[in-house]
């Protein structure tokens, strides 16, 4: 019995040296488990407190073009932008909207630009060179005239980058896409260069500064402007994740099929 007295204080001693060293990093795990895959309700921004590289408005078109084609090439955070910001980001897309009809690519009176809008924010890193741009995804329903609209809304100008809308008037928007894409690009300032396949319906406009295409579609009751990688310009690193090869005589391959 004494014996067994005799050691049971330095096996406590130990068992509780143990838990003290060990409990610390199990509470840090289980923290890093319970925040990693959510959507973060903190403040957060594109360098997400890490080094980044800034970007101009065509590079941050570029990204964006990259998130809808290929986005396994970019870190993305999302995060519910509350109560606060999402009607400031309400404000500028109702904003915006309003803009594009008064330059006449978008249909007048429409109940949308007094809409109620619902959305989000995330944020995009190319870990290659460690650029980061952060956008607004916004979409608004109107019952009554049962039209609807969803846009990017670049969070460093504010500006609309895509648009997709659905409504009757549209009918009788005069415009075509080859000048509402024209109209659109003249009013980001991006260079653009309208494709020899662009139709009345239809127009695409490279974009060479940002390494991307604008397709501009009309047509009846629905009209989008939409971003996508440009395969004719893309880089190795792109084509090699989209399946391409990286050899540039087989560039006229990638054209051939971006334009079936």
């Amino acid at each position: 019995m004494r014996n067994w007295k005799n050691w049971l204080f330095p096996i406590l001693t130990a068992l509780t040296t143990a838990a003290l060293a060990l409990l610390p990093l199990r509470l840090s795990t289980l923290e890093d488990g319970r925040l990693t895959g959510t959507v973060h309700t903190e403040p957060l921004r594109a360098d997400n407190n890490f080094p980044s590289q800034p970007l101009e408005l065509p590079g941050r078109v570029q990204m964006l073009a990259q998130y809808g084609s290929i986005p396994e090439l970019l870190v993305i955070m999302g995060q519910d932008p509350g109560g606060e910001k999402l009607e400031e980001l309400s404000a500028q897309a109702r904003a915006e909207l309003k803009r594009l009809m008064e330059l006449g690519i978008l249909p007048e009176s429409s109940g949308l630009y007094d809409g109620e809008f619902t959305g989000s924010i995330f944020y995009l890193r190319d870990q290659q060179n460690l650029s980061s741009s952060s956008f607004a995804v916004l979409d608004a329903y109107n019952i009554n005239t049962e039209e609807y609209v969803s846009l990017h809304l670049d969070m460093e100008s504010g500006h609309i980058l895509t648009l997709d809308m659905s409504s009757n008037l549209l009918w009788n928007l005069p415009a075509m896409a080859d000048a509402i894409g024209k109209t659109f690009l003249d009013r980001l300032g991006l260079v653009h260069e309208m494709d020899e396949v662009s139709s009345g319906a239809s127009a695409v406009f490279h974009l060479p500064d940002s390494e991307a295409l604008c397709w501009v579609r009309k047509y009846r009751d629905m009209l989008q402007i939409s971003l996508e990688v440009d395969l004719e310009a893309m880089d190795d690193r792109i084509r090699a994740a989209m399946g391409f090869p990286v050899d540039a005589s087989t560039a006229g391959d990638a054209k051939s099929m971006q334009k079936w």
